[in-house]
C-alpha cells in the first residue's frame, strides 16, 4: 500500500497544468482512490523537465478551483496552518504513505516542515519535494491566511511571499520554514450544536475531548457529566459520529471507499472497514451495493470503541 499516492494529488497536479495553460501527461491509472507511485514520479519528473521548478511549485494552486474535491474539502475547516498541517499527517498515516512531512513550530505564527521519507534510501524528488509544499502553501492559504511566507531552511529569500516570486531554486527544497500574519481563525461551532453535530460536521479533525469541551465553550468535566448524564461517552459519540459520516458518503456519492474512509475520520483503510463491519454487519463496499442510491439516516445503534 506505500507504493501508492492519492488519486486526488494526480487531480491537482492536472488541474494545475491546465491552469497554467500546459498540456496534459497521460491520466495516471487508478485503483481504489490511488496512485501507483512510479507513475507519480514520471509525470512529475516529465514536467520539471520540460518547464522547471515554477510550475511544479505552482500546481497546488489548482486548490482554489476544485472546492468540491472530496478529500481536499477535509482541509477546508482548518482553524490555522497547524491544524492543516496535522490534517496533512493524518492523511500520509491512512494511505501509509512512504513519505511524510515533519512539523515544528517556531513561533505563534511560525514553524519548520521538512518532507522526508520513511524509507531513508529513498528520499523524495525535488520535484515532489516542490509539490507538496507548493499544495499546503496553497491549502494555508485558501483558509484566509494572511502574510504568508516560506523559504528553504539556510535561505535568505522568501521565495513565497502571498504567493511565489522565485526565480531561483536553491536546496535544500524538502526543508522550509514558513511564517504568517493571520490569527487563528476562531471556532465555527454554535452553542446551539449538539456534541454529536459538531463531531459529524468536521470528522477530519483530530478530536480530543478538550476540542469538544472547548468548542461547545464548556468544561471538560462539565462535558463528561453531560454526556453521562445521557447514557454517552466521548470515544464512543466519535465513532458514532464517524459512521454517520461515512454511511452518508457512501450512500449518496461516487467518492471512493479510500477517500471516504478518510473524510470521516479513520485512522486507515482496515480501521475504517473494522468499525463500520461491526456496526452494521456489511463492510463499506457491501452498504454501497446495497443503500447506493441515496442517502440513508444515522445509523441506529450508538458504537463503543474497539
Amino acid at each position: 500500500m506505500d507504493d501508492f499516492a492519492p488519486a486526488a494529488m494526480m487531480r491537482v497536479v492536472h488541474q494545475g497544468l491546465r491552469r497554467q495553460g500546459l498540456a496534459l501527461p497521460p491520466a495516471a491509472p487508478s485503483h481504489l482512490g490511488r496512485v501507483a507511485l512510479p507513475d507519480k514520479r514520471a509525470r512529475l519528473q516529465a514536467v520539471w523537465q520540460a518547464h522547471g521548478p515554477g510550475v511544479i511549485a505552482r500546481l497546488g494552486e489548482a486548490v482554489h478551483d476544485l472546492p468540491d474535491d472530496p478529500l481536499l474539502t477535509a482541509f477546508a475547516p482548518a482553524r490555522d496552518p497547524f491544524d492543516l498541517l496535522e490534517r496533512w499527517q493524518r492523511l500520509e498515516r491512512f494511505v501509509h504513505s512512504r513519505h511524510r512531512v515533519e512539523v515544528r513550530a517556531t513561533g505563534p505564527a511560525a514553524l519548520s516542515l521538512r518532507h522526508l521519507s520513511l524509507r531513508r534510501a529513498e528520499p523524495p524528488t525535488d520535484a515532489e519535494d516542490l509539490l507538496v509544499v507548493g499544495l499546503l502553501l496553497a491549502l494555508t492559504q485558501r483558509l484566509g491566511i494572511s502574510g504568508l511566507r516560506a523559504r528553504p531552511c539556510g535561505t535568505r529569500s522568501w521565495l513565497f511571499d502571498d504567493g511565489w516570486r522565485a526565480t531561483r531554486w536553491p536546496p535544500p527544497l524538502h526543508a522550509w520554514e514558513w511564517e504568517w500574519r493571520g490569527t487563528t481563525r476562531p471556532p465555527a461551532a454554535d452553542a446551539s450544536h449538539t456534541p454529536l453535530n459538531l463531531l459529524q460536521a468536521d470528522p477530519a479533525r483530530g478530536w480530543t475531548l478538550a476540542r469538544l469541551s472547548q468548542a461547545m465553550g464548556l468544561a471538560p468535566r462539565t462535558l463528561q457529566r453531560r454526556l453521562a448524564d445521557q447514557g454517552a461517552h466521548f470515544s464512543g459519540l466519535l465513532v458514532q459520529a464517524r459512521l454517520n459520516h461515512s454511511a452518508h458518503h457512501l450512500a449518496s456519492g461516487a467518492t471512493s471507499l479510500a477517500e471516504v474512509g478518510y473524510l470521516s475520520g479513520f485512522a486507515d483503510q482496515p480501521h475504517f472497514t473494522r468499525q463500520f463491519r461491526a456496526h452494521t454487519g456489511l463492510t463499506p463496499a457491501q452498504f454501497r451495493d446495497q443503500f447506493g442510491t441515496g442517502a440513508p439516516g444515522p445509523l441506529s445503534r450508538s458504537a463503543s470503541p474497539r
